[in-house]
């Protein structure tokens, strides 16, 4: 059977190519293109300390030419980046009277201005390194930090370099400028760092000035999960990623020869970590670009939807019980969730909550009602993932303050990562009844990303979810798998083989003549199995529906492989996040929400739930979003079967998933 598969490192960079272009889309709001710049930014950056390590030190010809391939199509994008900057976004600022300081004079009425904040709130930030001709000392550069190198004349005529950190960890980025005229001005604190040499080299000339920037390997692996401390190993690996090895080093592409030579020689590089970049870096600060005419140049702010059922008592316990309820995030407002633990919190009969925390926010709501549950006497059971990458620290620190206030915390297990999104809350009817409550998502515990994150939530108390959920938490305790699971579809447990076995019986149906169909919206493919046996069904006439938002390493409609397997990738205002499988089965449709993506890691390295939506008014509910989303001819882009992208395009009626997705639970809420 023929099972080609795309490198998932390019599959990733073509996700990110569907980002710069929607910043290249002049249908977009300005600002709207500037935040997508912004998000290309921090994914690229993200892409160099994650995924690049292992490639880069990989001596096999087929490794170093995927590498040499990667590099090529990194460079397209970063050219393509910085002509949408520089031919679309500057000139459509300047046309809104929004002027940025790039490189030219900057006008005598704020130059005083300029001197005077760097002097009293820059110049305490700067740290400066004089670096001799003669390399007699390592030189190091933090990781991800912004730095100027800097070429110097003495009086005597002698050349010089030091390099001088960007302190835009301390400060703002990005400052505005007193308006003058109808105009306001917008400088970049790298800008005014520049502007500003000579008050820092008060004895040599500056002969030049260029940006430079390093991104270190931060994809950790701790080599020994089960013995010894796993927290204190943690934070060692915490530690060192900012010693990381160089995977990137950026500098401006016009700098010249002799110094991009000398910054090789100095920061101890390699020639394949040597990248021309811009004039700037760690343009994923875009994000807080200032906007004087907020709220104009952005979209317009669609408001949270409430959910009718949930409006109808003061009681979130109450609506549960009369019926399960599903909530579609940003749409609805997350205020549901945050009032089903806070209610939790405070209600006499509630005598137990548990919890999964994978990632949350850094002032979290919820794990302060956790923490008020706890005082108010409740038993409390918190699961912590502690190696959730670059949440380590801040899942570290709530877990410190839970268990300070009384809460039982189960940290992180050995050669697992627990990305379920479960809640499990226990109440007493009366002397000899209780009644157990359940969330279950998609999406994090985490009220902050819920807002721009595409998720779903779902709230029951039938005894088929709350039972199989009590097993997730009985094995997270014991680390012993006791039972089997009965309704959920568990990684760790029997996810993986139970949708091979719905792929399965798709195949079986099509061949007796029954009907048959698969789709499958996640945010990543990349397990083998899982892929295989899609090709499997492709190859037996099963026609398969593919929405992925990232990788995607199975390559659709190839001749003899997988002509039956279309693929869509949506990019839009929201980061699309729900994962969906959906089953025919003979026209008696399975329909699973879930947490796990079809990535390796997700089926067989973590612990993930997924659960069955068999009402059929929800039922309908998830089909409609479906359909809403496969008719977007907007924002979706055709996976082509070389893994690149295609949009639509002169399309009269124009439908966009996202908007209509909201316009329609609008009209059921009134």
């Amino acid at each position: 059977m023929k099972t080609e598969m795309l490198p998932s490192e390019l599959s990733w960079l073509y996700f990110n190519q569907c980002i710069v272009d929607e910043a290249a889309d002049i249908t977009n709001p300005l600002y709207e293109r500037i935040k997508f710049l912004a998000i290309f930014s921090s994914n690229l950056d993200e892409f160099f300390r994650v995924k690049v390590n292992h490639l880069a030190n990989e001596k096999s010809t087929r490794k170093s030419e995927l590498f040499n391939t990667i590099l090529k199509e990194i460079q397209q994008q970063q050219e393509h980046f910085g002509s949408i900057w520089r031919n679309q976004i500057i000139p459509e600022l300047r046309q809104n009277n929004i002027i940025v300081y790039e490189g030219q004079t900057i006008e005598n009425c704020h130059k005083k201005e300029i001197e005077r904040y760097f002097k009293s709130n820059i110049l305490s930030f700067i740290q400066v390194v004089f670096v001799k001709n003669k390399i007699d000392k390592s030189y190091f550069l933090n990781n991800r930090s912004l730095y100027f190198l800097v070429k110097l004349k003495t009086k005597e005529g002698h050349f010089n370099y030091a390099y001088i950190n960007i302190p835009s960890d301390k400060l703002d980025r990005y400052r505005m400028l007193s308006k003058k005229d109808s105009n306001h001005y917008i400088i970049s604190l790298d800008e005014i760092v520049k502007s500003c040499l000579h008050l820092i080299f008060t004895q040599d000339e500056i002969v030049s000035c260029y940006a430079i920037k390093i991104n270190r390997d931060e994809d950790y692996e701790i080599e020994d999960e089960n013995s010894g401390n796993l927290i204190h190993k943690i934070k060692d690996k915490i530690e060192e990623r900012k010693k990381g090895l160089p995977t990137r080093f950026l500098y401006d592409a016009l700098m010249p020869t002799e110094e991009i030579e000398f910054c090789n020689q100095i920061f101890q590089l390699k020639k394949r970590e040597m990248i021309a970049g811009g004039k700037m870096h760690n343009l994923f600060d875009l994000f807080k670009f200032p906007n004087p005419l907020k709220p104009n140049l952005q979209s317009s702010i669609l408001s949270s939807l409430e959910h009718n059922a949930f409006e109808d008592s003061n009681s979130i316990f109450e609506i549960i019980d009369a019926g399960n309820q599903l909530v579609h995030f940003p749409y609805h407002s997350y205020h549901y969730v945050l009032q089903f633990f806070n209610q939790a919190a405070i209600d006499n009969r509630v005598t137990e909550i548990k919890v999964t925390l994978y990632r949350i926010s850094t002032q979290s709501i919820i794990a302060n009602a956790l923490i008020s549950a706890a005082k108010n006497g409740k038993k409390v059971t918190v699961f912590v993932e502690v190696k959730a990458r670059f949440d380590e620290n801040n899942n570290l620190h709530w877990a410190k303050e839970m268990k300070k206030a009384g809460i039982k915390i189960i940290y992180s297990m050995p050669n697992l990562k627990v990305h379920a999104k479960i809640a499990l809350v226990t109440m007493k009817i009366d002397a000899n009844k209780t009644q157990q409550y359940a969330y279950l998502a998609t999406g994090n515990f985490n009220e902050n990303t819920a807002a721009i994150y595409a998720d779903h939530g779902f709230f029951t108390s039938e005894k088929k979810y709350t039972n199989d959920i009590s097993k997730v938490f009985q094995f997270l305790k014991t680390k012993e798998k006791d039972s089997e699971m009965d309704t959920l579809i568990v990684a760790g447990f029997n996810m993986k083989q139970q949708i091979i076995r719905y792929i399965d019986a798709e195949i079986q149906n099509h061949k007796d003549g029954k009907s048959s169909g698969i789709l499958l919206k996640v945010n990543g493919i990349d397990e083998k199995d899982i892929i295989k046996k899609l090709y499997e069904a492709s190859q037996a006439g099963v026609k398969i529906t593919l929405i992925v938002r990232g990788i995607c390493t199975l390559l659709p409609e190839v001749i003899g492989m997988s002509e039956n397997i279309k693929g869509y990738r949506i990019v839009d205002m929201f980061l699309e996040h729900a994962r969906i499988y959906k089953f025919n089965n003979a026209g008696n449709e399975k329909l699973y929400l879930s947490s796990a993506d079809m990535m390796s890691r997700n089926l067989n390295s973590r612990i993930e739930v997924g659960f069955p939506i068999d009402d059929v008014n929800l039922k309908a509910e998830i089909n409609q979003i479906i359909q809403f989303q496969l008719d977007d001819n907007t924002k979706k882009r055709k996976i082509l079967s070389d893994g690149k992208n295609e949009l639509s395009s002169n399309i009269e009626t124009q439908k966009r998933a996202q908007t209509d997705i909201y316009h329609w639970l609008q009209k059921k809420q009134l």
